[in-house]
């Protein structure tokens, strides 16, 4: 092999870490805002639970009270 052989060989080596490294790092990023967009609708799913609970509290209560109300009506 002569040297510009190994020249070519080195270029082409070199581009090839480069197209990896910038896909690597594009998967990461990707990756990154996964993770973002996975919290936020985890936070938002946290969020609707605790509402739902609440909701489902209110309505236990008012059922207690129309079961006390109809058997006081008896």
């Amino acid at each position: 092999m002569d040297a510009g052989s190994v020249f070519l060989i080195v270029v082409g080596a070199v581009i090839i870490a480069g197209v990896w490294y910038a896909g690597v790092r594009r998967r990461v990023a990707v990756s990154a805002e996964t993770q973002r967009q996975y919290a936020e609708q985890a936070a938002e799913t946290q969020r609707l639970l605790t509402e739902m609970s609440a909701q489902l509290a209110d309505l236990n209560r008012r059922t207690a009270d129309m079961q006390r109300i109809l058997k006081d009506a008896e």
